[in-house]
């Protein structure tokens, strides 16, 4: 086992957040953990025995009133062992939190960072109008027959009927609603049905549902609280994929072409494409390509939605997909130099924290180091 794969692993199952094959893997590996190839300086950093049983003690504080089994674990690594499952994982920053410095070769420069993104997006009007919403949004922003779009400080957009019965709204006017680079938006549609938009995604959708079923279309990646209506089947289509359901929460990402991955929290949903159909189960994931292949997993399917609870969570995925990741949400362009693959990463890091702490928590790995220049992040390989 890897020490990012490890550290992974320790995160989840300290938060009791492991599936059981998960949880049996982790509870078969030797107890013996190590970082061998992990340099310690004592100039810098201090004892080694003293700052691991400061970090236990920071650690257990910390956690105590919590149902934290791996504790027992941690005490028996090496202080650099201990350092790298805490900075990695974003457990708990000790060295952020004391007057104990951190290696220089560890550090980006402040000076050069980026911010997270935050609450906006642009409402597309039939009629042709844009409308720019964001934070300071609040209040009626726009009626279209009996129709009425209230915006939200909090980052919604709400679309209410006074009397769907009398509706006066044409059922063709369709909306839509773009979120841009550096950009999140919670959208509420005429059926009560919530949707969460990602960065670079968009959602068209009719001013009001009529007919048989309630279809959207999306692009890039949303998270779905689906109103239930046994009667109304409710149609998300993406890259060539149909999503059917009745009332359930899943998650849709579209972003690469011709692929579709869908991870089901609650419900069923059936999936079409060229063709082929698939009846998805909770707990479980398929990726539907456009060639008409479905392929179902069994997976951690909140690691899917991390990013709607504000985390970037990474299972070894590769250096490209973590900074195409970054590059929707920070709003940056990235530089790739040298060879970069075959190296796979774990990790949890808070989405609203500047980009500097996700690009520190990579470096720790000691494989890869970055270079900020304005808002373009070089990606070198050490």
């Amino acid at each position: 086992m890897t020490k990012e794969e490890y550290t992974f692993l320790y995160e989840k199952y300290a938060s009791g957040n492991c599936t059981d094959e998960e949880r049996r893997r982790f509870e078969a590996y030797s107890d013996d953990f190590s970082l061998d190839d992990t340099e310690w300086d004592t100039d810098t950093l201090g004892n080694e025995n003293e700052l691991a049983d400061k970090m236990y003690a920071r650690l257990y504080d910390d956690t105590h009133s919590k149902s934290f089994r791996g504790i027992s674990l941690l005490y028996k690594l090496s202080a650099a062992a201990v350092l790298f499952v805490v900075l990695s994982s974003g457990l708990y920053l000790y060295l952020n939190n004391s007057s104990d410095p951190v290696p220089a070769q560890q550090q980006l420069s402040k000076k050069a960072d980026v911010g997270p993104g935050g609450k906006k997006a642009i409402l597309n009007l039939q009629n042709g109008t844009k409308m720019v919403l964001d934070q300071s949004t609040n209040g009626v922003v726009s009626i279209q027959g009996n129709i009425v779009i209230t915006g939200s400080m909090s980052g919604k957009v709400l679309y209410d009927s006074y009397s769907l019965a009398d509706n006066n709204s044409n059922v063709k006017d369709y909306n839509s609603i773009n979120i841009p680079r550096g950009g999140e938006y919670e959208l509420r549609l005429p059926d009560g049905t919530r949707v969460w938009l990602n960065s670079e995604s968009s959602l068209k959708f009719p001013a009001v549902f009529s007919g048989r079923d309630r279809k959207v279309e999306l692009t890039g990646e949303a998270y779905f609280e689906v109103a239930k209506n046994a009667l109304v089947p409710f149609k998300v289509y993406a890259n060539g994929t149909e999503i059917e359901v009745l009332g359930t929460e899943f998650n849709v990402n579209a972003y690469r072409k011709g692929r579709v991955t869908t991870s089901l929290l609650g419900g069923s949903v059936k999936l079409k494409v060229g063709g082929q159909e698939s009846l998805l189960k909770p707990g479980q994931e398929a990726v539907s390509l456009a060639s008409g292949r479905i392929m179902v997993n069994e997976t951690n399917v909140k690691d899917a939605i991390a990013w709607k609870n504000g985390y970037f969570i990474y299972q070894d995925d590769n250096i490209y997909q973590i900074m195409a990741d970054a590059a929707r949400w920070y709003d940056v362009d990235v530089e790739y130099r040298g060879d970069l693959r075959g190296k796979g990463f774990y990790g949890n890091v808070a989405r609203y924290d500047n980009i500097s702490e996700l690009l520190k928590n990579i470096e720790l790995t000691g494989s890869i180091k970055f270079k900020i220049e304005g808002r373009r992040v070089i990606v070198m390989s050490k």
